[in-house]
C-alpha cells in the first residue's frame, strides 16, 4: 500500500500508468464507466436519492465520470492515500464540466479512509465501485466484509482487478525481479478464488457474476 502513497505514483497514474492496463484487457476508463453505470442503474435511477461510492478512487478517474453523469445524488471518492486524494481534488477543480455543474461537497466529496474500516453507516450506500483496486488491499476479507456491510439490501458492488497472469508477465518483463512494486499486490490465481472471497464476505453465490476480459482483466458484479 505504501507504493500508492508516493506523490510520484499519484502524478503518473493518469499520465501513463492507468493506460498500461489495456495490455491486461481493461477496455479503458470511458467504457469501464459505462459498464459501471449500466450495472448500477437498477438501484440508482428513479429509486429515490442515491449514494455511490468510488472506493480506492486514486486520482478520481472514475469519481469524476460518475459525478458528471448526473445520475446520482451523491458521489463519494475514497482512498487511503492522501497524495492520491490531493491529485483527485486538483483534477476535480480543473474539470470544466464539473465546474459548470457547480457540484457542492454534498454531491461530490472525497474521503480518506481504509477500505477495511469504512467510515459509513451500515446499509447506507446504494452502489460501490472499486476499479483496479482489490489486488492492492492488504486485508481482503476485512475490505469485502466492510463493503457488504455498508451496501443497502439490493445494493450493488462492481469491481475490476487482475488475474495473477498479468503480474507474472510484468515480473518476466523485469527479468524475474520481485521488487517493492511487485510485492505490493495480491495475486488472484482464478475466477473461482475471487468468487469464494466475495461469497465469504456475505454475497449470495447466485448474485455474483464474474467475467474475464482479454488476457487478465476480471470484472466482478455482486448484488447484496
Amino acid at each position: 500500500r505504501d507504493l500508492f502513497t508516493s506523490p510520484s505514483v499519484s502524478f503518473a497514474y493518469e499520465r501513463g500508468w492507468r493506460q498500461g492496463f489495456a495490455a491486461a484487457g481493461f477496455p479503458g476508463p470511458d467504457k469501464e464507466a459505462e459498464l459501471v453505470r449500466e450495472f448500477f442503474e437498477p438501484v440508482t435511477i428513479g429509486a429515490g436519492p442515491s449514494t455511490v461510492v468510488d472506493m480506492s478512487c486514486a486520482t478520481g478517474l472514475f469519481t469524476r465520470r460518475l459525478a458528471k453523469s448526473c445520475e446520482y445524488d451523491r458521489v463519494i471518492g475514497c482512498d487511503f492515500s492522501e497524495s492520491m486524494l490531493l491529485e483527485a481534488r486538483r483534477r476535480i477543480r480543473a474539470d470544466p464540466e464539473l465546474r459548470n455543474q457547480g457540484l457542492s461537497s454534498s454531491r461530490l466529496d472525497l474521503v480518506r479512509c481504509d477500505v477495511g474500516r469504512i467510515p459509513m453507516q451500515t446499509e447506507s450506500v446504494d452502489a460501490l465501485h472499486a476499479g483496479a483496486a482489490m489486488h492492492c488491499w492488504p486485508d481482503l476479507d476485512a475490505a469485502l466484509s466492510e463493503i457488504h456491510r455498508v451496501l443497502k439490501p439490493g445494493g450493488r458492488y462492481f469491481a475490476t482487478t487482475f488475474l495473477s497472469d498479468y503480474f507474472r508477465t510484468l515480473q518476466q518483463s523485469e527479468g524475474g525481479q520481485t521488487g517493492p512494486s511487485m510485492q505490493a499486490f495480491q495475486y488472484f490465481e482464478s475466477v473461482d478464488m475471487l468468487r469464494k472471497l466475495v461469497v465469504k464476505a456475505g454475497f449470495a453465490p447466485e448474485k455474483v457474476e464474474i467475467e474475464v476480459l482479454g488476457a487478465a482483466c476480471v470484472v466482478i458484479r455482486c448484488e447484496k
